[in-house]
């Protein structure tokens, strides 16, 4: 028998997705708060260039999370059609 291990980027389960995408939304929603100091300065500020790679970082992450979710979707809905 086969063990499979579960990888919550390439085989993400709709709870996965859920909470990833919240951590995510909170996660941006606060470093931007703490960058512009809640709304009163420039986002775009050359002093916060490491903070944009982790919400870039973040952001991509994210979406892998998301495409991998629905790209098996597809694939298991198509599977169990035929």
């Amino acid at each position: 028998m086969e063990t499979v291990k579960r990888n919550f980027v390439k085989n993400p389960t709709r709870k996965n997705l859920i909470l990833f995408t919240l951590l995510w939304f909170v996660g941006i929603f606060l470093l931007t708060l703490s960058i512009t100091d809640i709304f009163s300065e420039s986002f775009f500020q050359k002093k916060h260039i490491m903070i944009y790679f982790l919400m870039i970082g973040s952001t991509i992450a994210t979406a892998k999370i998301q495409i991998n979710y629905w790209k098996n979707k597809n694939l298991n809905s198509h599977s169990n059609v035929e």
